[in-house]
């Protein structure tokens, strides 16, 4: 790959990963916390998920209209998917992972994002065609799921920190 090209790359995977990771953190570090601690756990989290979904969906519906992979999720794919992409050396042990299916690849990528989840569940790649009725399922039990681990561990971290008060 061309020198410009790979710069090219990497400024459009950075720029990418910078926006969802400062969205998250107003939306995981700040936003959530407090709707638990102010509305109790049960209505703040409801009230979150609810407010994760339409951020989550709206953060897909631009990753298709830009038609561009800021995540690199689209290129994770295409190793998943052909045995004749080669990954750089010691990353090829990657690929028997990528591989464990999709109800493995589910629950593991519920830890990091819903978004996440969707796109990389997504049939084909490079195609930012818009979302399947399968594709929707997988939205709304990412997003309960990825929300319901995000909840507990808040509780708990919140829990804990009353303790010391």
């Amino acid at each position: 790959m061309p020198i410009k090209k790979l710069l090219a790359r990497g400024a459009i995977l950075a720029t990418g990963l910078s926006i969802k990771k400062l969205l998250e953190f107003g939306f995981d570090m700040v936003l959530y916390p407090a709707a638990l601690a102010l509305l109790g756990y049960v209505t703040g989290g409801a009230v979150m998920m609810a407010a994760a979904i339409i951020l989550n969906a709206l953060i897909i519906k631009a990753y298709d209209w830009s038609k561009t992979d800021w995540l690199y999720i689209e290129e994770i794919k295409k190793v998943r998917d052909n045995d004749d992409v080669k990954l750089p050396g010691i990353l090829n042990i990657l690929k028997p992972l990528l591989r464990k299916g999709d109800i493995f690849a589910f629950f593991i990528l519920c830890f990091d994002d819903p978004v996440t989840v969707v796109l990389y569940l997504r049939k084909g790649s490079h195609l930012y065609n818009g979302m399947s009725s399968r594709d929707w399922k997988i939205f709304f039990a990412a997003n309960v799921v990825a929300n319901l681990y995000w909840i507990t561990g808040l509780i708990a971290i919140i829990e804990t920190f009353k303790l010391f008060l």
